[in-house]
């Protein structure tokens, strides 16, 4: 017997990389003055930027888009830099850059072992304009913050109740991986199987648990 009906999945960093655009975004960004130390710097800048200002648009119980977060990211870090390049220029190559993401070299064989004995759905995080398109070779479900006004770590939940909805079934039947906070905070909720997809071995510092740590998604295979 099958433990889970449904298997859910986060996008960007869980099936696709981000920093593999990483460079690609920088370049067009700093033009001349581009270097790997430098694009690597206002990268982590700009992520921690993104925490902050999630928190302080969280705050106002409105939705906001990505793109509006990411924006005023680039207003912070462009300031802070001394940078005079525009942030909705900025924003417009990140999102363009998002849809161009390299899958990781564990996707394609883990979707393909999956797609046929599950339901299998995507829960993420994002803009409709910042998804790749390769889920749609497999047909896959997909939930998105935009579509459903809400994030996996406010207080709506409302992806993972309509995920729920969708598919019929008992929480305990549903798993769900992916590799942040937000995706172990916002299924736990609900009572979901949470599993941290911890790519780069980091340690988790939050008082809320995974159900089960991985480190590639092949670490899935007996599980499932």
């Amino acid at each position: 017997m099958k433990p889970f009906e449904v298997i859910s999945l986060d996008m960007f960093q869980t099936l696709v990389n981000v920093d593999s655009r990483k460079e690609h975004i920088w370049r067009q960004i700093q033009n001349d003055s581009y270097t790997s130390d430098l694009a690597e710097q206002c990268g982590g800048r700009l992520l921690e930027l993104f925490w902050d200002h999630s928190s302080d648009f969280k705050a106002t119980k409105q939705f906001h888009l990505t793109q509006d977060i990411y924006k005023r990211c680039f207003e912070s870090l462009f300031k802070e830099k001394g940078m005079t390049y525009d942030p909705l220029e900025a924003t417009r190559i990140l999102i363009s850059e998002h849809t161009q993401s390299e899958l990781y070299e564990d996707t394609v064989e883990f979707l393909e072992g999956i797609i046929n004995k599950y339901k299998v759905c995507i829960v993420s995080d994002t803009d409709e304009a910042m998804l790749p398109k390769f889920y749609l070779d497999y047909s896959l479900r997909i939930f998105t913050s935009e579509q459903y006004q809400s994030y996996k770590n406010d207080d709506h939940n409302a992806m993972f109740k309509q995920l729920l909805h969708t598919y019929h079934v008992n929480p305990s039947q549903v798993i769900h991986i992916g590799d942040s906070i937000s995706d172990v905070v916002g299924a736990k909720r609900e009572g979901i199987v949470s599993c941290w997809l911890n790519r780069e071995r980091r340690s988790w510092r939050h008082e809320v648990k995974p159900d089960l740590v991985i480190h590639s998604l092949r670490d899935l295979d007996t599980l499932l």
